[in-house]
């Protein structure tokens, strides 16, 4: 039996600061009960609420394009800096090394005027890009190469081989676990950006789903589901990526006594099973996930209200008259047909057609509270927070909630 020290004691204290809110995150999903546990939060989230995989897919591209690009750039640049000697390469490293140290606040401001200068502002490019040349995995790299016996490479120049090939064969299987951990660094480093995305992008369609969990109320009665969906890729990518993991950051820790290549090998033949089943793990993940979109798109589709609005004799999305007259009402700040007046007891309510914020091409319901002022059963003056570029639904098709979608099939005529 293990003696209980209190370094075990600890330890085990930390762990559970560690895992407790990710314990209370994971019960209030399930409705935060144990006796009845609800799945209600998952089901909106991955049948009802097309925002969020919106969001996670763009999470999805992001992460992958600037991994796709920083990896190889990062490799290239830390063999050109270890193999190669060049005037200006130790300055040039050194501001590598500035570079990385520096935090985001401090870089924003010529980053933005830069993206602003190539009118990429407002497009996925202006996260991508200055993420993808960060000088992160250089330095990594770079300091594990050093290591790295040069008669090896030396002996491959003499036989002709290029450069490419000795980086290709030699460094890269060699340096293969310090990419690996170096991939699931990036992974969760871009997967919970928030600052870039949130200050370079205003179009809340390319936000990736970092910035909608934390800087928006778009799932606020999902947001325990959401945030478990959103972990679990990163969690996957860690189990698959474990051993290389504490491999890679044993090797960046030291410069020497490298195994070779046929070692590197011979070690990671008996994890390749588990790979395998992580891997086949997360791309059934990738396609379930798919799978769950499509229907969501379709299940949106399908329970989209159709409804008539009030609108003033035109098509158009405009403004609720203010101060509007009537011949037996008075004049009032708002007045509605009768028929737009819902009722739950003494609480009276609107609701309201307008523009969704995060996608302005659709409709959504927007339930407001109301006073009755006035009525003569036929018009009713109202008071309450109406905004003036909603339009007042009058008849849908279906029972409408609150922040669903709606199409609109009849403009109607407030005097009607």
């Amino acid at each position: 039996m293990h003696k209980i020290t209190i370094k075990n004691i600890f330890i085990f204290f930390l762990v559970f600061l560690c895992l407790f809110p990710l314990v209370i995150m994971v019960l209030k999903s399930f409705s935060g009960t144990v006796a009845g546990l609800k799945l209600e939060q998952y089901g909106r989230a991955l049948f009802q609420t097309e925002k969020f995989m919106r969001g996670f897919w763009n999470s999805v591209i992001y992460t992958v394009v600037i991994i796709a690009i920083n990896l190889p750039v990062s490799l290239l640049a830390a063999y050109g800096f270890t193999q190669f000697n060049f005037r200006g390469r130790d300055t040039i490293f050194w501001a590598y090394i500035v570079l990385m140290l520096m935090p985001f606040q401090a870089t924003i401001v010529p980053q933005y005027l830069t993206l602003k200068a190539l009118n990429i502002l407002d497009t996925p490019r202006a996260v991508i890009l200055p993420n993808a040349f960060s000088t992160f995995g250089t330095f990594l790299i770079a300091q594990y190469m050093r290591g790295m016996d040069k008669e090896i490479f030396e002996a491959g120049r003499i036989d002709g081989h290029s450069e490419l090939r000795l980086m290709l064969n030699i460094a890269m299987p060699v340096c293969r676990p310090l990419l690996s951990a170096l991939t699931v660094l990036l992974f969760i480093n871009y997967w919970s950006m928030v600052e870039q995305p949130l200050i370079f992008i205003t179009n809340q369609q390319l936000l990736p789903l970092s910035v909608l969990l934390g800087g928006t109320d778009l799932f606020r009665k999902i947001t325990y589901a959401c945030g478990i969906l959103f972990t679990i890729l990163p969690l996957l990518l860690y189990l698959l990526s474990y051993e290389d993991l504490l491999q890679g950051i044993a090797l960046s820790s030291t410069t020497g006594n490298q195994r070779t290549p046929v070692e590197i090998e011979r070690h990671n033949e008996g994890k390749r099973y588990d790979r395998k089943v992580f891997g086949k793990v997360i791309l059934i993940f990738l396609g379930v996930m798919l799978i769950f979109t499509l229907a969501t798109q379709k299940i949106t589709y399908m329970m989209t209200a159709k409804v008539e609005v009030v609108s003033p004799r035109s098509g158009e999305l405009l403004e609720i008259p203010q101060m509007k007259g009537s011949d037996s009402l008075g004049y009032f700040s708002a007045i509605v047909p009768a028929s737009c007046v819902f009722s739950d007891g003494d609480n009276h309510y609107l609701y309201l057609a307008m523009k969704d914020r995060f996608d302005e091409s659709k409709l959504q319901a927007i339930k407001v509270g109301i006073t009755i002022s006035a009525q003569n059963g036929v018009e009713t003056a109202v008071s309450g927070a109406i905004p003036g570029n909603a339009a007042v639904i009058r008849y849908t098709t279906r029972a409408l909630v609150e922040g669903n979608y709606i199409d609109v099939l009849y403009w109607g005529n407030e005097n009607e």
